[in-house]
């Protein structure tokens, strides 16, 4: 009778450690969730409010007014991913952060449509101004953004850590428990342990495959231990690590790849297309599932199958070549190739990177005759038009560094520092950064 009792005042008491531990991991992990929507919204905000930038220094450039619809294009997506951070926020001090974004959004509206209204803007020196004035307070939204995103890490963190401390607070009284009953009830208490603790084993199973879902190479391996809730403890834990270091950095990276104008595939060695981004898709007609698996020269050479554009070595840099639509209509493109090098600098893949060229075309011209076609051998740029410093520049502008960072690292004027780079994109024929970005890691810049 004795030992019946005892052995259900330790069952409840195991039992309320168990359910009090679950509610936390379950708040603990709809908190997590939370944070990383809210901190993958917050990157993207951050990556186009500083392409907010870009069509008013092009329309500088150029004198191009399809910059305006750009850039209403980029203050629409900038508003709706400022409203979602809104309604993630719970922080009043963070919600006057919020706010003072957005009035720096309305001052970047406002000075860009200035800029948009000016009759003559090449060389314009008014417009330059503006340009710099833009350019300092988007560096302060952008810093606001960091902060931002600090306090959502640092939620995380403290989630992570409070989280800890309950299972490692659990797992002692737990195991205090069965040391106790163990004494009592040497066999029974075995068999009941092992019930008690199946709740438990179905969440370590759940944590697993969320973690491997989420990341199949980056998951740690977890030493196996005969205490299952410390198991789950440390399974948990892995889940919470693999999701902050993956979840958000890989919306990130597809973000980025769909924001590229430009068309973009990626194969393997043999040619077999792996990746195409949304812009190629748009160009060509195609679905994805379409090309996917497929050669390079359904796109190169479209149903003429006669050679191939380039061989096996050949690197390009923005020559003239022909993509072929799924229609097998030509698309007349400024063509460049790359090779892809792992860390051992071998060869892993190769880049393609097209511009329409469509627009360039008399509309006149037949784009099917032969001329056209005759262009298909092409020759490989190998010099750079760019000066040294025109380089030091480009290679701090991809590692993402300001015009005012810029200026200071290299000891000159900000003013020479915008000189630098309307230069380097008048030199390339590129009309944004991505473009910059393109450009330097053709030619293993960084």
């Amino acid at each position: 009778m004795i030992g019946i009792i005892a052995l259900l005042i330790l069952n409840i008491i195991v039992a309320y450690v168990g359910i009090i531990s679950a509610n936390k991991l379950e708040e603990t992990s709809n908190i997590l969730l939370k944070e990383s929507n809210k901190n993958s919204n917050l990157q993207n905000l951050k990556l186009n409010f500083n392409e907010l930038l870009m069509p008013a220094n092009d329309y500088l450039i150029h004198g191009n007014k399809v910059e305006i619809l750009n850039f209403k294009k980029l203050d629409d997506i900038v508003k709706i991913q400022l409203k979602k951070s809104i309604t993630f926020e719970d922080n009043h001090f963070n919600e006057h952060f919020l706010e003072e974004i957005e009035d720096i959004l309305f001052e970047v509206e406002k000075l860009s449509n200035s800029i948009f209204e000016l009759e003559e803007p090449i060389g314009n020196n008014e417009g330059a101004i503006m340009m710099e004035v833009m350019d300092r307070i988007v560096l302060d939204a952008q810093k606001k953004i960091d902060v931002l995103i600090a306090s959502s890490s640092s939620l995380v963190s403290s989630y992570t850590s409070n989280n800890q401390i309950t299972n490692t607070n659990a797992t002692r009284i737990i195991i205090s428990v069965l040391c106790i009953i163990i004494i009592f009830l040497l066999v029974g208490g075995y068999y009941y342990v092992k019930e008690i603790i199946r709740p438990i084993k179905n969440l370590t199973s759940i944590a697993q495959k969320v973690t491997s879902v989420n990341s199949k190479s980056d998951l740690k391996k977890i030493p196996t231990k005969n205490d299952e809730i410390e198991n789950f403890s440390n399974l948990f834990n892995n889940m919470v690590s693999v999701l902050s270091d993956n979840t958000v950095s890989k919306d990130y990276m597809n973000s980025v790849l769909h924001k590229i104008k430009e068309s973009l595939i990626i194969t393997n060695l043999e040619g077999k297309i792996i990746i195409v981004n949304k812009s190629t898709l748009e160009l060509l007609k195609y679905a994805e599932n379409e090309l996917i698996g497929k050669s390079i020269n359904k796109v190169l050479l479209g149903e003429k199958k006669i050679e191939p554009i380039t061989t096996e070595n050949e690197a390009v840099q923005n020559i003239f070549n022909t993509y072929f639509s799924k229609s097998n209509e030509a698309i007349p493109v400024a063509f460049s190739k790359s090779f892809i090098l792992d860390t051992n600098n071998q060869k892993t893949g190769i880049l393609y990177l097209a511009y329409n060229q469509s627009e360039r075309i008399d509309k006149k011209t037949d784009i099917k005759n032969e001329t056209l076609f005759g262009y298909g051998k092409i020759k490989i740029n190998e010099k750079t038009p760019l000066t040294n410093r025109e380089i030091e520049i480009i290679k701090l502008i991809v590692k993402d560094y300001s015009s005012q960072e810029i200026a200071d690292k290299l000891f000159i004027s900000i003013r020479t520092v915008e000189t630098h780079r309307k230069n380097i994109m008048v030199k390339l024929h590129a009309k944004s950064t991505i473009g910059l970005v393109h450009y330097a890691i053709q030619n293993n810049l960084t």
